[in-house]
């Protein structure tokens, strides 16, 4: 029996697979539990339009963040570092203030798609790397200047 998995199901399938069971297994403990439903034609045609949908829908959000990281390409970010006499800097540039300078060019990401962020602790040019989404990452600079 044909099946539609609502939720994921541990060495079967993730959550919209349609997989092949015991009509059993399916009628008692699958639909039962409200992990799966029926793979009926109207149940097909519902989960092909969703499919369709979460497709579309996606292929628009890489088309936008696609549009920004063309936006950003290369932009550079000055930051500024004290700088003891002897040339030794305290503290260093954070992805805190690295989002904040995005958060004041008007671009809204999160913290977590801030990917190979180097440890800045000195002055010079860092090449920093956001992953919007898995299809689009884009590089920035982060440029270090003396206070």
């Amino acid at each position: 029996m044909k099946v539609i998995l609502i939720k994921d199901l541990k060495g079967k399938g993730k959550a919209g697979d349609i997989i092949d069971v015991n009509p059993n297994y399916a009628s008692n403990v699958l639909i039962k539990q409200g992990i799966a439903k029926e793979a009926n034609a109207s149940n097909l045609n519902d989960h092909k339009g969703k499919v369709e949908s979460k497709a579309f829908h996606h292929g628009e959000m890489v088309k936008e963040y696609q549009a920004l990281a063309d936006k950003i390409k290369n932009k550079t970010y000055d930051f500024t570092l004290n700088v003891g006499a002897n040339g030794k800097a305290f503290g260093s540039i954070t992805k805190q203030e690295i989002l904040q300078a995005l958060t004041n060019d008007g671009i809204k990401i999160e913290k977590n798609q801030i990917k190979d962020f180097p440890s800045i602790k000195s002055v010079g040019a860092y090449r920093i790397t956001l992953q919007l989404i898995k299809e689009v990452s884009v590089d920035i600079i982060a440029n270090v200047i003396v206070k």
